[in-house]
């Protein structure tokens, strides 16, 4: 399998970040770039009919983007990679970095497990999980570290 582009989602958290160094250096040494992906989770949130990753904006969105694009640049800037930075508006987290590889190109989608369990995980879901069970492209995942 060739790697081209890497997706890599952050929730901006340290376990979200967990993957970056090991992707960084799987991207080097495939040559490969990586997508540094951040979803904002808004239910509200509806594509347009015309561009299915384009959603309306609502309240408090922009602001949020706003507030996280800085962050997310400071982040891409310590991979030696090519990279980049996008963010999404939808209602679901793990179906937007789905949709987001297949709409995009992605040869893999590398994340980290938040190692939620019980009742945690029933409440919240697990990304990496949907993830893994909806994705077309390969999936890495990063389990926590006890």
């Amino acid at each position: 399998m060739l790697i081209r582009k890497i997706l890599l989602p952050t929730d901006l958290s340290s376990e979200g970040e967990r993957a970056f160094t090991a992707v960084d250096e799987l991207a080097r040494a495939s040559g490969a770039s990586i997508v540094l992906l951040h979803v904002i989770e808004n239910a509200g949130a509806h594509p347009l009919p015309e561009q299915r990753t384009a959603p309306t904006l609502l309240a408090g969105t922009r602001e949020e983007v706003a507030r996280v694009q800085p962050l997310l640049e400071a982040r891409r800037k310590a991979f030696r990679a090519e990279s980049s930075v996008e963010i999404v508006v939808a209602p679901s987290v793990p179906h937007a970095v789905c949709d987001f590889a297949d709409q995009h190109g992605i040869s893999v989608i590398a994340l980290s497990s938040q190692g939620r369990s019980g009742f945690r995980r029933l409440v919240m879901g697990s990304v990496a999980e949907t993830v893994l069970r909806h994705s077309r492209v390969p999936v890495l995942v990063f389990p926590r570290q006890e």
